[in-house]
This record gives C-alpha cells, structure tokens and sequence, in this order.
C-alpha cells in the first residue's frame, strides 16, 4: 500500500495514519500559506486544523511549555520503572530498549511517536 499524496485534498485522518518527514510538511506548508517554522508535532497540528477546518493557526508569541527534566533519553540506561518525563523523545536508545523488552518485531508507529 502506498502513501497518499499530501496535498490539500488528503482527509486529516489519512495524513493522520502516515508518517511524514519534516521537509514534507514543510513543503505543503508553504504550498498552502501555513506557517512552517517550529516542530513536527507543531507543523502537524497545524495542518491537521487545516484538513479539518480550512482554517489557519496562526503564530502565537511564547506559548511553548518549557521542559523541567534533564533526563536524557539518548543515553540514561532504561528499565521497566523508568519515568516517562516531560522531555520524552523517541531515541535509539529506546528502540533498543522495547526491542530488548518485546522482540525483534517491536516498531514505533504514527500513534506511539
């Protein structure tokens, strides 16, 4: 099955069930008059608004939340009891750790990133 193209016809829920690389999102951005700066989940929910509304957000000053953990998950050794902190980040570090946990066939989809 292949991906959808990412135009201004894709419903939200088909963008919402596919991975999309930055540079994508950023490309249908731009295509349509949204802002493009920030993150992927950032990017994302503006396009998702979209899709759904036609409506675009607009750039807020300052409303990022600023992180308090300095848990680095890139390098901190993980086990079951390790907290989910405010900083979390799909790392190498934890696919080794779930595949080490649940097997070989363990993969991060759209909804667990």
């Amino acid at each position: 099955m292949s991906r959808p193209k990412l135009d201004k016809n894709i419903s939200a829920k088909k963008f919402k069930d596919y991975y999309w690389l930055k540079d994508e999102l950023a490309c249908f951005c731009k295509s349509v008059g949204i802002n493009y700066s920030g993150g992927k989940i950032e990017i994302s929910d503006r396009i998702i608004k979209y899709l759904e509304t036609g409506g675009i957000i607009t750039k807020s000053g300052g409303n990022k939340t600023k992180t308090s953990s300095k848990f680095d998950w890139a390098k901190e050794n993980l086990d079951i009891n390790t907290i989910i902190t405010d900083n979390y980040k799909n790392t190498e570090n934890v696919r080794l750790f779930f595949k080490e946990n649940i097997g070989i066939y363990f993969k991060f989809n759209v909804e667990f990133m």
